[in-house]
């Protein structure tokens, strides 16, 4: 058989290579335009959210920033596009980094280069996965999980219903961004002793510059952020006395209005301080003590000899607060999350009992405060706290004694777009904070406390950028007149492209002939 006299062979051979040379163009193509749309951000965002699509008010809200900034993930690219929830923070950090110069994203895969975020592991127990993310400005840095780049229903479920990582995107950045370190402000005319320098050390470590002051005569720091009252032995005057005509106890109230943050540490030991126990009961915090039959008021310490490093039961190893959606699981996250969770200690520990004017899942919201209580620690079901040698209350399954709680309130500030908040926390125990707990590498209280000082750092949420709900695509959610228009769609479509295409070869065959 002669190929060059055989029509229907050469025109079959002909088709045969036509048709490879088309496939392989195509895969050609499809190659070469998906590494350019990847490179260059070539998407059409076909998603009723814009899930894909930076909004300009986000956009706004950084074109004020002009430090350097690194947004660092840690995997590589391609395992980054493999996952659906990896591949949204992704696209949002690379349209963040094709907008802004100054903003610049990389990528490196910590499992075969776990040397390249050393830097990052500031605590024993601090983990670094291959979902997080470091947002990083000259010597400030921000490790964020995965999971705070979404909005949860509840804590019982594990797909978000909701994208949120333009607003933590941007307020991380603004927070990496200060031009200034914070001032921690360390009360020190009221008895207090920080004998121990491992605490300061920690606070300069969490990003802060430690300042002394006497609130009865120094005006705090316009920059201060943070102020501590370490183990305080007389009380906060205040001009309700009628003696004094300073009143500690309104610049502390007016700190904190300034959306800042307020920490004392007590043991059963504090005398009773009765201006600051009165201003912090409007916080949900009360410090526990027992008044008898005949009026006689004492101190409690918690007693737990289930959960106990010594005999007598008064080293009590605490419980983590770790549920969903709480402040709690907030600050412990590190520390749970790296496998076996460390023992956080409270030795001599005072109750931090909750307050009458909180409702029963700890919100106060009256003349205009919005105030949330949060327990951070809190004892096991087999606890007792005892008053002048007696018990006087015990735990259970439900009611477990506080040991360090966090009480925050939240505002939106005059002419503002965020909603900002102060914090004020509790801890019922001075060895807590103490050298010997705080240099141990054995024991978790280092790490949870400087957990909840870089968290107090003025965290900020950007009302205006709206969270993102995804929208339900299960083909239950279409109606009817969208069911029918998909399918005629889908099968007309195809069919018409195969026919054309037919008949252009069909007349270009007969032309020929």
């Amino acid at each position: 058989m002669n190929f060059h006299t055989n029509k229907k062979l050469r025109y079959g051979t002909v088709s045969v290579a036509f048709t490879a040379l088309f496939i392989a163009a195509v895969i050609v193509i499809n190659v070469v335009f998906s590494a350019l749309a990847s490179k260059f951000l070539w998407y059409i965002d076909m998603t009723p959210e814009t899930l894909y699509t930076l909004s300009d008010e986000c956009a706004e809200l950084l074109e004020d920033i002009d430090a350097p900034v690194r947004i660092l993930f840690c995997d590589d690219p391609d395992n980054l596009e493999a996952n659906s929830t990896t591949r949204l923070v992704y696209n949002t950090a690379l349209q963040i980094e094709e907008r802004f110069d100054n903003i610049t994203v990389d990528t490196v895969n910590i499992i075969q280069n776990r040397s390249a975020v050393n830097k990052y592991l500031i605590t024993a127990t601090t983990e670094i996965k291959t979902t997080d993310v470091i947002i990083e400005s000259g010597t400030e840095f921000r490790k964020i999980d995965l999971k705070s780049f979404y909005t949860f229903a509840n804590q019982n479920v594990t797909d978000p219903w909701a994208y949120n990582a333009e607003s933590r995107f941007v307020a991380t950045i603004v927070a990496v961004t200060r031009a200034e370190a914070p001032v921690c402000a360390l009360v020190s005319n009221h008895g207090e002793a920080y004998r121990d320098a491992e605490l300061i050390s920690l606070v300069t470590d969490a990003g802060y510059e430690c300042v002394p002051i006497d609130l009865s005569k120094d005006e705090i720091p316009e920059d201060c952020r943070l102020m501590i009252s370490y183990n305080p032995t007389s009380d906060f005057m205040s001009t309700f006395d009628g003696v004094s005509e300073v009143s500690e106890i309104e610049k502390l109230d007016k700190f904190l209005d300034g959306v800042n943050s307020f920490m004392i540490f007590v043991s059963p030991k504090t005398p009773v301080l009765p201006n600051l126990e009165e201003y912090l009961y409007e916080w949900g915090i009360q410090f526990g003590r027992h008044t008898d039959e005949v009026d006689n008021t004492y101190n409690c310490v918690v007693k737990d000899s289930s959960q106990s490093l010594t005999f007598d039961g008064y080293t009590v190893v605490s419980e983590y607060v770790t549920d969903e959606n709480t402040l709690g699981k907030k600050v412990n996250n590190d520390l749970t999350n790296a496998g076996t969770a460390p023992k956080v200690i409270f030795r001599d520990a005072m109750p931090i009992m909750p307050t009458d004017n909180y409702d029963s899942t700890g919100y106060y919201n009256s003349n205009g405060y919005n105030r949330q209580r949060n327990d951070i620690f809190i004892t096991s079901e087999d606890a007792v706290i005892e008053a002048n040698g007696k018990v006087v209350g015990e735990a259970g399954e439900v009611d477990r004694y506080p040991l360090l709680t966090i009480t925050t309130e939240g505002r939106q500030l005059e002419n503002s777009t965020t909603v900002e908040y102060s914090y004020v926390m509790a801890c019922g125990s001075i060895d807590f904070a103490s050298e010997a707990m705080l240099q141990s590498n054995v024991y978790g209280n280092r790490d949870s406390l400087y957990s909840m000082m870089r968290i107090m750092q003025k965290e900020i949420v950007y009302i205006n950028l709206a969270k993102k709900p995804f929208a339900n695509v299960d083909i239950e959610s279409l109606t009817t007149a969208d069911a029918t228009s998909y399918t005629l769609m889908l099968t007309i479509i195809p069919a018409a492209i195969v026919f054309i295409t037919g008949m252009v070869v069909m007349l270009k065959r007969k032309s020929e002939r």
